[in-house]
């Protein structure tokens, strides 16, 4: 079967799958029939936290095992560098992505003894939930080529959908708050850290009124704390992490 038709069929089934047994079946024939030996969808905090809500599907047997064991994910150079850029790399490319340390030598030899070779990574991330990310590996010291690549990018964009489908996400659609343009500013200052004072003070204007655009941006988020705040304020889009998260502090 070509590419297209099995990119093409993949993608007409997995809308399909009412069980995630379901969907596993059917990425792992659709993967290994474009030229990878083995694959892995993950939020990337299931390591951290895992439970039924969060995704992790897996081929990885042995190393997988090894991977949680020996908490390997806290210094995984897979994983790392899929904070540093938004498509699809080869593992060849992540010492171009990250600082790669003696923990990620010790992973990566591990990855190679259990036949994970050379692997294509994609991060996916939607706002306000776990981030996450598809790998599809190879024993041969080369990846299929670019157009193979290309399917698996195209296959691993539906798997990753119709998991988050089967697991709950998205949540409950909320509308996005329709706020003034002062409230966008002491939004934007509390999601820094600033103080009332400091609010206060930066947009020249009285403490209370401070106060009161606080109180009335909780009860807008339905929140109780700026920290609450803070984060409704990232899942809506309406700041970044440069501002939750500044990178000078």
């Amino acid at each position: 079967m070509s590419l297209h038709r099995i990119v093409e069929f993949y993608s007409d089934h997995c809308v399909r799958c009412r069980t995630a047994g379901e969907l596993f079946n059917l990425t792992d024939a659709a993967i290994r029939e474009i030229g990878f030996d083995r694959w892995a969808m993950v939020h990337a905090l299931w390591f951290r936290r895992p439970n039924k809500r969060l995704i992790r599907m897996d081929t990885f047997g042995e190393f997988a095992d090894i991977f949680i064991e020996r908490k390997y994910y806290r210094h995984d150079p897979a994983l790392l560098a899929c904070r540093r850029i938004n498509n699809a790399f080869p593992w060849s490319h992540i010492r171009r992505l990250i600082a790669f340390g003696r923990q990620q030598q010790i992973i990566m030899r591990e990855a190679h003894h259990h036949n994970l070779r050379m692997g294509l990574t994609m991060p996916v991330g939607v706002a306000g939930e776990p981030p996450g990310c598809m790998s599809f590996v190879t024993s041969k010291p080369q990846l299929p080529s670019r157009w193979h690549c290309r399917a698996a990018e195209l296959i691993g964009g539906d798997a990753f959908r119709e998991a988050r489908r089967l697991h709950g996400f998205p949540g409950r659609a909320r509308k996005v708050p329709d706020l003034s343009p002062r409230k966008l500013e002491i939004l934007e200052l509390a999601a820094q850290g600033k103080t009332d004072p400091e609010i206060a003070i930066i947009l020249g204007i009285g403490e209370p009124t401070v106060r009161t655009h606080m109180t009335d941006l909780r009860h807008i988020f339905d929140v109780y704390c700026r920290t609450q705040l803070a984060n409704a304020a990232l899942q809506f889009g309406l700041v970044t992490f440069d501002d939750a998260l500044p990178w000078d502090r």
